[in-house]
């Protein structure tokens, strides 16, 4: 927001943003660090911009946030102070935009390989899965050759040595007694009963009592005396963190990064993209603080 008394800056070509910060700043007698404490911009940064050492600050969405608080502070115009910005830092942020497409696409081309690789591996692992399944199934189903069977023995007698019954027994004279004759029957005693008994069937199995299942009890949490913030950034963020007296945090988060602070009392935040974060306080959600890009400062957060 521009202010009525602001100056406005001139068309000089050999004038830059550094130079005319740093001029204004000293005309008024003003040090760094009483611009930091007015702005709750960090001193480096302040310094940074007036040797417009772009390589030493954020993104250019909070710079461009520095740039107009700074100019705000020294009653300047603000929107001829980002006119300036733009031309002094166009050269630093074009290179800088080339050398993150070209680490972009050097980061995809590795993922492609890796990924690549990857369906190698799967595809062997899956090969040898299906033969390891197989080939078990295949050697279980080879047909055996039969062994030749061998006659069992009877009573001790094998069968080649039982004479044949029907062939009469030819008696000699010689052989033939008056007083004692020859008995020409062949017993032959059958086996005696096998006493193997087959083995008792296992028993029917008996369905197994399901217990009831409790509810899990779900986790409370209640306040202790300690504050705990947590902040998720879901684009790009700076954000200052000041727990309770202690002195101011900064963080420049980046998507998906979790940052966790502990405090007694109360904390205070300034977030330079305002919808980038998801702020939670003892595990209870807060926000939304502003709109995307929108710096917002002195967010007081208690329970």
């Amino acid at each position: 927001m521009n202010t009525g008394k602001a100056f406005h800056i001139q068309d000089n070509a050999m004038e830059t943003l550094g130079g005319l910060f740093r001029q204004t700043r000293e005309r008024q007698r003003l040090s760094l660090e009483q611009i930091a404490s007015k702005t709750r911009i960090q001193q480096r940064h302040l310094q940074a911009l007036e040797e417009e050492d772009f390589a030493s600050l954020p993104a250019k969405v909070f710079v461009k946030g520095f740039v107009r608080s700074y100019a705000r502070s020294l009653g300047l115009d603000e929107d001829n102070a980002i006119q300036l910005f733009l031309t002094t830092s166009s050269a630093f942020y074009d290179r800088t935009q080339e050398e993150q497409q070209h680490i972009q696409v050097t980061l995809q081309a590795a993922h492609r390989k890796r990924f690549n690789w990857n369906l190698v591996v799967i595809l062997f692992l899956a090969i040898g899965g299906v033969l390891f399944y197989f080939l078990p199934r295949q050697q279980e189903t080879v047909p055996l050759t039969p062994e030749s069977e061998t006659p069992l023995p009877i009573n001790g007698i094998q069968e080649e040595g039982i004479p044949d019954l029907a062939r009469p027994i030819e008696e000699s004279p010689d052989s033939v007694s008056s007083e004692s004759p020859v008995n020409t029957e062949v017993q032959i005693t059958p086996p005696p009963p096998s006493d193997i008994t087959p083995p008792p069937l296992p028993p029917e199995p008996q369905p197994i009592p399901t217990l009831p299942v409790s509810p899990v009890p779900e986790k409370t949490t209640g306040f202790n005396g300690t504050l705990v913030l947590e902040i998720e950034a879901t684009q790009l963020t700076w954000v200052v963190v000041q727990s309770d007296d202690q002195a101011p945090h900064e963080a420049l988060l980046q998507p998906g990064q979790k940052s966790t602070w502990k405090a007694n009392t109360q904390y205070l935040l300034t977030l330079g993209n305002a919808a980038g974060v998801i702020i939670r306080l003892n595990g209870e959600l807060k926000g939304p603080f502003g709109k995307p890009g929108q710096v917002v400062r002195d967010i007081r957060l208690k329970p």
